[in-house]
């Protein structure tokens, strides 16, 4: 008798094991090189994050990511101080309000490093 299979990932609270295991470092670190290169256009909300990303992909070869891993490694960069909250008011596609993110100064000033 075959071993069964099982039709969905595993998730515990939301969160994907499988998922999290196909992301690999050098994967990580590319999703975010493109966020960072989005940023220094300008400050975004994370849905036009996305909608700039999505056309990275298209046409710089940025990899694939989902909206969810997209806000995932913005509060990576968040975190390592690269990006930050503004003051400035932005907008969700549902017409809420929205988070507006930039890339802090000492970033900026780095950014000739990357």
């Amino acid at each position: 008798m075959p071993a069964p299979t099982r039709s969905r990932p595993i998730a515990v609270d939301g969160h994907s094991f499988e998922a999290a295991a196909a992301q690999t470092e050098e994967r990580i670190t590319a999703v975010q090189a493109h966020i960072i290169a989005v940023l220094q256009d300008g400050p975004r909300t994370d849905d036009a994050i996305r909608v700039a990303y999505e056309q990275r992909v298209q046409r710089h070869g940025a990899p694939p990511a989902s909206p969810s891993s997209l806000r995932t490694r913005r509060a990576d960069l968040c975190r390592r101080g690269i990006v930050a909250a503004t003051s400035l008011r932005g907008e969700s596609a549902y017409h809420r309000p929205a988070t507006v993110w930039a890339l802090t100064s000492a970033a900026r000033e780095a950014a000739p490093l990357w």
